[in-house]
Order: C-alpha cells, then structure tokens, then sequence
C-alpha cells in the first residue's frame, strides 16, 4: 500500500557560537529567550541524528532555521543539513528570522550588544542558498518579488509537497499575493488529477492553533477567507511553526471540507519536539516525540535543561517582581518594554509576586472568594489541593502553551475544576456589572476566548497533541 512517513521540525533558531555565548550582553539575551541559542547546534544536532537514523522517507523543515539571518549561521546550519540529507531527503522553507526582517542581527561581546556589522542574507541569496532542499529538481516553482521562492516537489511517488514561502501577500502581511495563490491552487489541482496527495508546509500559521486571542499576531494576513479557499480547493494537511506551539488544530468550511493544521514547536525550544507524520489511503497519524537528552560542551544535558530554560523566561520575571524595582525594570527592557519615566506601581507588583510565589492554590481560592462572596472558585476543589503552591500550576500552565498540555488534567480532577472557574470568572464578573460596553459582542468574544484558551491549556479537548489518528476515507 502506498504510504508515507515524514518527520517534521521547525524553528530550529540555530545560533553561531562565533557571535558571542558569554558575557553579561549575552547573558541578557538569554534570558528573556524560549529558546536554548547557545546549545541550539548540540540540540539540532541530537535531532538530526534521531530523525537521520529513523525509518522516515524525508525530513521538512518549517522555516526559521536561523536565529536572525546571520549568514555566519546559515553557514553552520548548511553543513548540519548537508550531513543529515546523506540519510534522507531534506525539504525546507525559510521565513522571516532567515532574512532578518527586524534589521536588528546582533553579536555579543561582554556587556555589548553589536549590531550593524554582523553580515545577512536576503531572499533571493537563500532561495540560491538552500536551492538543493526543495526548489531543485522540483515540479513547480513560484519566485516571488523580493527572490525568495515557494516550490511543488515530489516527495516520493504518489506524494507531493507545497514548500511555501508565506512572507508576503501584498498587503504587508504574512500570506499570498493572487499571483501566488493563484499557482498554490493551480498545484492542487495537478497533484489532485494526477491522483496524488499533496500536503503542505510554510511557516506562519494558516489559522489559530489556541484562540485568536492567542495566536491573532501569528497568522497569516487573510487568514479565514484563505484557510476556506485552500480546503476547498482540496489541501488536508498543512505543517506550520512560528509560534514554537506543539498543538494540532483542523479547520471546517461550509462545504463541509476540513483541513489539519500541525503546528510544530521550536526544536530548541521546550519541549524540544519532532513529529513523524504518517500517510496513506486509510489515515494520517501523528506521533510526536520530545529530545531526551544532547551532549553540549562535553556535558550530557537532559530535557529537564530546556525545559527549565523556557521556564526561566517567567520564572525570572516572577523573581525579579520581587527584588526591586531596578531588577525589574532590567528584565522588562529584555522583553522591549521600557517603563523609564513612567510611574509604575512597583508595591502593587511586587505583593502580587508574592503572592504567586509563596501562596497556596487553597489560600490564592480563598482571596478571590473573599471578593466575589464565595463564588468564584469552587471551594471543594481547591480543598482537594491542599498546601499545593499556586506558583507550580502557574509555571505548568506557561510551558502548557509550548508543549501542547504534556501533563493534562481531566475535566474531572480538581486543577481543572479550579482553573476553569478561574477561567469563566472575567465572564461572570462582567455579567453582573451594569456597565453596556461590557455587553458587546466583541468584548464576549474575547472573555470567551480567555475562557477557552485556559481550558484547552489544562485540559485539550478535540486533539491529543503528542498522538493523534485521523480516519480518512477510501480514494
């Protein structure tokens, strides 16, 4: 039987180990970053050894395989390629972190950050760049206005892939020109008559894989009409990254046509993810297994260090809350937010973070019951936790939002019972006050999805992220 068997990687953010890894500059850097940059060639590296040594028929990498266009990275990153395409088959689509849209391409030396002398390249250099993974040999190729390219290619015979480059649609956003779409659809429709299936891979979302309230800056520009035109038009699988989420999400038109979309992690990122995806005439399915460990500077590091370096990115916000103004106000500048000259509460603040850090789920309960006459949280559940420290839900729920709910809590058991009375409470509050603006339509929408986006981080309720099957019927 006809099958296929992909694995499946994305923002691989592969950082050069010449544009500085000490100092306080760096140090700095780091820290307000998911991502492990340092240690992201050990970790790529570890990657590409699993996938090289696995029995799938290609490798796709989803854009982003640089940090910040750093042609010195490019370079390193090239040859890591080249070494796992002497295995399997490579695909890959670059974006916007691989021609350095942001201008801010940076080295660090001590406590310096230097920009404006760290060479990069354009689109059109990587289409020529990265021309032996996707475009050569392919059965199509669109070049768009700024030299970069997307590309229809045979993965192996009865399988076609989309490599598109989603930088652009014409109205300064994320997306397709009409020109482009134009082919995208003209591709469908050939691998469709030559009895072909054909997937598809870019790098910004198609559509929200959480909530728009969540992923509303992530999407491309014309996300819903292109989403029902690329569904009707036949395309069922999409692979996307950009927002360094595992999470799966499908989409359903009016035609009664459903698209999958699966969002890949940052590979460097926590939880380190690679997806194999499975096809044939039966089903998709969907496995996703996480890096245990790599070797970086002679040290054999395990999951538990990229894990606790994304976690680091609220965990030192929390801390710094708590130390002072100055460290705080340092923290936020790492983020781009400058509060200089503007009078912030900081003792507002910091008690809040005092709070998060030191109380339990049963005392945080018991204030806001206190404010809302005792029915804001469901008392017999947050009873259930006991002495459990709020602040430990509260960093599982933030590295929820990257690793698609690796520790799910049934509907049933009492944090998901808290979290979602947490989550209804804007609404219930909103609904007692006599103020009009709060009944809008869109102001419900956003307490709605505040509510939904909480829930799905406790608790997914339509996909398991790390394994799921998808029924098909016969073609």
């Amino acid at each position: 039987m006809n099958r296929m068997k992909l694995a499946l990687m994305a923002d691989m953010h592969y950082y050069s180990p010449s544009l500085g890894t000490e100092g306080s500059a760096y140090e700095k850097r780091s820290a307000t970053d998911q991502k492990c940059l340092a240690e992201s060639g050990a970790i790529v590296d570890a990657a590409f050894h699993l996938v090289g040594a696995g029995d799938c028929d290609a490798v796709l990498l989803a854009g982003d395989l640089s940090n910040d266009g750093e042609k010195v990275s490019h370079q390193e990153m090239m040859e890591k390629i080249r070494k796992l395409s002497e295995q399997k088959p490579v695909f890959v689509v670059y974006a916007t972190h691989d021609w350095c849209c942001s201008e801010d391409a940076a080295r660090y030396v001590e406590d310096q950050v230097i920009t404006g002398d760290v060479p990069t390249m354009t689109p059109a250099e990587l289409r020529e760049f990265y021309y032996d993974y996707g475009v050569k040999g392919c059965i199509s190729e669109f070049v768009h206005p700024n030299g970069s390219s997307s590309y229809c290619a045979k993965i192996k015979d009865g399988f076609r892939l989309l490599g598109l480059n989603d930088d652009r649609n014409g109205k300064g956003k994320a997306g397709y020109t009409p020109e482009h779409l134009a082919w995208i659809l003209q591709q469908i429709k050939d691998a469709k008559e030559a009895g072909d299936e054909i997937i598809a891979m870019q790098h910004h979302l198609l559509f929200p894989c959480l909530s728009k309230l969540v992923n509303g800056g992530m999407l491309i520009g014309d996300w819903e009409e292109m989403t029902n035109i690329l569904a009707d038009a036949g395309l069922e699988y999409i692979f996307v990254g950009h927002s360094h989420m595992q999470r799966n999400a499908k989409y359903t038109t009016k035609n009664g046509n459903t698209i999958y979309q699966i969002n890949l992690g940052s590979i460097t990122g926590h939880p380190a993810p690679y997806t194999y995806f499975t096809l044939d005439k039966q089903r998709a399915q969907l496995d996703v297994m996480t890096l245990k460990s790599f070797t970086y500077n002679g040290q054999i590091l395990g999951a538990d260090y990229i894990r606790d370096h994304t976690l680091g990115v609220l965990k030192n916000l929390v801390d710094n809350a708590d130390k002072g103004r100055e460290a705080l106000t340092e923290q936020l500048k790492g983020y781009g937010i400058d509060f200089s000259g503007v009078k912030v509460p900081y003792g507002i603040i910091r008690t809040a973070a005092r709070h998060l850090k030191n109380d339990s789920v049963k005392k945080a309960a018991s204030i806001v019951n206190f404010f809302t006459f005792g029915k804001g949280i469901d008392k017999k559940a947050a009873a259930e936790l006991k002495d459990e420290k709020l602040i430990t839900y509260i960093y599982e729920i933030f590295l929820s939002v990257f690793d698609g709910t690796m520790h799910p809590h049934a509907p049933s058991t009492a944090v998901y019972r808290v979290v979602a009375d947490v989550a209804s409470l804007p609404k219930r509050v909103c609904a007692v006050l006599p103020i009009k603006a709060l009944k809008k339509e869109s102001v419900q929408n956003t307490l709605n999805d505040i509510e939904h986006t909480l829930k799905e981080l406790v608790y997914p309720s339509e996909f398991n992220n790390y394994h799921t099957v998808i029924d098909r019927k016969a073609k």
